[in-house]
C-alpha cells in the first residue's frame, strides 16, 4: 500500500491536470494580482511581501489541481502565472493613480486647445486596436519591475522579492523527491 503511494507519486501528472492547472492557476493568479493592487491602492505602499503570498497561491492551486502531482510543466505554469500576477498588479495601481492626479498640461490649456487635441487624438487612437493596446499593456507590465532598477536599491530589493515569489511557486508545483532506500518488497504479502 505505501509502495504503491510512493510509485504514484513519483509519476508524471497527466495532461489534463495541465489543463485544470492553468484554470486553478489562474484563477489564484487573478486573485493574488486583485490582493496586489487592492493592498497597495488602499495603502499607498508597495508591500513585496505579497509577490511571496501570490506565489504561494498560484503554486498551492495548481498542486491542488494536479492532485499534488508537480513536474517541470506545472513549474514553468506557475513562474509564468505568479510573474503576470504580480506585475500585472501595477497597472491598475498605475491608473489609480493616473486617475487621481490630474495632469497639469490639461489644465493650462484652453478650452478650445483642448477640444481640438482631443479630436487630434481620438483620430490617432482609431488606428490602436483592443489586441495591440493589450499587448502593449502586458509587455510593459512584464518589463515594468526592470524598469524599476533605475530607482536605486529599492528597485533592486523588489526584483529580489519577486524573484522569492516566484521561487515559491516554483517550489511548490514540483515533483516531489522520495527517497526509498533497501530492498523492500513492493507486492503484498499473501
Amino acid at each position: 500500500m505505501c509502495a504503491d503511494r510512493i510509485q504514484s507519486g513519483q509519476q508524471a501528472p497527466p495532461p489534463v491536470s495541465l489543463l485544470r492547472g492553468a484554470l486553478y492557476g489562474g484563477a489564484a493568479a487573478l486573485g493574488g494580482c486583485i490582493l496586489y493592487a487592492t493592498v497597495s491602492i488602499v495603502t499607498g505602499f508597495e508591500f513585496g511581501l505579497m509577490a511571496i503570498v501570490v506565489g504561494m497561491f498560484v503554486g498551492k492551486a495548481i498542486r491542488y489541481a494536479s492532485h499534488g502531482l508537480g513536474g517541470r510543466p506545472q513549474q514553468i505554469m506557475a513562474v509564468v502565472l505568479t510573474y503576470f500576477a504580480i506585475t500585472t498588479s501595477y497597472i491598475p495601481v498605475f491608473v489609480y493613480h493616473a486617475a487621481k492626479t490630474p495632469t497639469s498640461a490639461m489644465q493650462q490649456q484652453p478650452a478650445q486647445d483642448v477640444s481640438a487635441t482631443a479630436t487630434a487624438g481620438a483620430s490617432q487612437r482609431e488606428k490602436v486596436t483592443l489586441a495591440s493596446a493589450l499587448l502593449y499593456l502586458l509587455l510593459l507590465a512584464a518589463a515594468a519591475p526592470f524598469l524599476s532598477l533605475g530607482s536605486g536599491v529599492s528597485g533592486l530589493i523588489s526584483l529580489f522579492i519577486i524573484f522569492i515569489g516566484l521561487q515559491q511557486a516554483w517550489r511548490r508545483t514540483g515533483r516531489p523527491e522520495i527517497l526509498v532506500m533497501g530492498p523492500y518488497e513492493t507486492t503484498p504479502a499473501t
